[in-house]
């Protein structure tokens, strides 16, 4: 999903990337999601999801698969332009700081909206610093809402919110997903420049609203990848973007 959205935005707003840029950060996403959650998998089994434990049951395959991601990662940067590198490469120094709080301080933080910040900003980086138009920070900022949209369908699979704005959105689900895809439209409609990724995230948003549907039907397990599946919207709109913008 990384890679998608870092190329689909770069596409959107006529940034010529490498393709290593988009593989490197989905790799560096990865290797970050498997270490949060091979961390989280230390906590008291009855605490723990069906994800962690899956992780802690193959705790010695991650490590090893980390090990060789971690250095193809630093091989693959070293392709990518130099503001952009550098602009990742500092953007994990507030991933230490949220590991340091949320598995060494132990302190609760609103880990949906942080997730879904950092997302949008490492996914939108390369746009924005080649040119850093309003519009490009009008969608990242927009992603980032879908992000956090998506952490908030999960957390109603998993009855877990950190945070009152999750636990709020958590209870109010269709309503807020509706609501944010009428701005996304507004937003399409308004600002052209922004138009192909308003209407990818309006579109996700929309089927993130649909899998309320499924709720009673589908375990926590399948519903979050299918909440991480209904994403990858820009698949759909790329053969489009010509006739879009």
């Amino acid at each position: 999903m990384a890679a998608v959205w870092t190329a689909f935005f770069a596409a959107s707003f006529h940034v010529a990337l490498p393709w290593t840029a988009p593989v490197a950060l989905a790799l560096a996403v990865w290797i970050f999601y498997a270490a949060d959650r091979l961390s989280d998998s230390q906590h008291e089994a009855s605490s723990l999801e069906d994800r962690h434990r899956f992780h802690a049951r193959h705790a010695r395959g991650f490590f090893v698969a980390i090990g060789f991601a971690v250095p193809t990662v630093l091989a693959l940067l070293a392709e990518v332009p130099h503001t952009v590198r550098l602009a990742w490469l500092l953007l994990v120094l507030p991933l230490i700081a949220y590991a340091a709080a949320v598995h060494w301080l132990k302190l609760r933080v609103a880990k949906e909206w942080m997730v879904g910040l950092f997302f949008a900003v490492a996914i939108g980086a390369p746009s924005l610093l080649n040119n850093n138009h309003p519009a490009e920070w009008l969608c990242v900022a927009t992603f980032g809402v879908l992000c956090w949209l998506n952490c908030v369908r999960i957390a109603r699979s998993e009855s877990a919110a950190t945070d009152r704005a999750t636990a709020w959105a958590v209870n109010h689900f269709r309503g807020a997903t509706l609501a944010f895809a009428i701005t996304g439209a507004a937003i399409a409609v308004f600002v052209p420049q922004a138009r192909a990724v308003a209407l990818a995230i309006v579109t996700a948003a929309l089927l993130l609203r649909a899998l309320d549907l499924l709720e009673p039907r589908v375990s926590a397990v399948r519903m979050r990848a299918l909440a991480d599946a209904a994403l990858l919207t820009p698949l759909i709109l790329w053969p489009l973007m010509r006739y879009i913008q």
